[in-house]
């Protein structure tokens, strides 16, 4: 079945997470979009903000995360061991040659505080927590402190005071444990509107904004390019039903879903953009 297009929809939820939609629309110089044009930047956005948020391995919106580490088996030979407990239980802890006192995050950068100015950081360690799938695990016992047990590498204060990390490394004094799911962390991390937008007094992550749009655009104008092409001559294009009047035409969805799936490479200018912005820790150990 066709997905009928009525030439006055309106333009419906505003989509997209580091540029809305309605924003985009705007910069198009599109002021009163029809619903295949807002279908066509809406689809285009959904790709160009995955690509970029592929490409830099985070969702850079501030949000607050949690994670389970290690999220891999450390194969390598035994060469020591300690014994650890909690209130409870005793564990023998394994070191071998994958051990390490860092610990790679994978959203950044890592806040201190939220905005309420409460500790964002909560670290626990539980040796067999499974990554939270038993019962129980976790519990209030396992929490460590940051400052005694743990510090992230921060190296920079926003326009709070607040400090940063901007590398996601969190440094344990000690090592950190080897076994897959033994650590839970939810932590406050990513850029705020302010910070995208390029209108924080100290922290400028707009370029990260711009990536997007000008991927988005790309986006758009070659799904316009390809539909018009492909309705030259006797080659099928995307239209299926025309009629005059109140104007309204219905489009097949696997065309226009052919046309909006453009490659997810994205630019060698775009790259460049958001390389200093890529989780390069999470990149390179992946």
């Amino acid at each position: 079945m066709p997905l009928e297009f009525e030439m006055d929809d309106a333009v419906g939820a505003d989509y997209g997470r580091i540029v809305l939609l309605s924003d985009l629309l705007i910069l198009l110089g599109i002021t009163s979009p029809t619903s295949l044009e807002t279908s066509v930047v809406r689809s285009s956005l959904t790709l160009a903000e995955g690509s970029v948020i592929s490409f830099l391995r985070y969702d850079p919106v501030q949000s607050v995360r949690t994670e389970y580490y290690p999220n891999q088996s450390f194969q390598g030979s035994v060469v020591d061991g300690v014994w650890e407990a909690n209130s409870t239980q005793a564990y023998f802890r394994r070191i071998n040659s994958g051990a390490s006192d860092e610990l790679q995050i994978q959203g950044i950068p890592i806040r201190e505080f939220d905005v309420e100015g409460e500790n964002a950081i909560d670290l626990r360690i539980d040796y067999d927590g499974k990554a939270g799938t038993r019962s129980g695990s976790f519990g209030t016992d396992t929490i460590k402190a940051v400052g005694v047990d743990f510090f992230p590498n921060y190296d920079f204060v926003d326009s709070s005071g607040y400090k940063v990390c901007r590398d996601g490394i969190i440094r344990s004094y000690g090592l950190w444990p080897q076994e897959p799911g033994s650590v839970k962390i939810g932590y406050l991390a990513g850029y705020t509107a302010a910070e995208l937008a390029g209108s924080d007094s100290v922290i400028d992550a707009s370029p990260i904004r711009e990536a997007v749009i000008d991927e988005a655009t790309r986006r758009v104008h070659k799904t316009y390019s390809r539909m018009k092409k492909a309705r030259v001559g006797f080659i099928g294009g995307p239209f299926s039903s025309e009629r005059l009047g109140d104007y309204s035409y219905s489009i097949e969805a696997n065309s226009l879903e052919k046309y909006l799936s453009s490659s997810s490479n994205l630019l060698a200018e775009t790259m460049e953009l958001l390389g200093p912005f890529v989780n390069w820790g999470v990149s390179l150990s992946s």
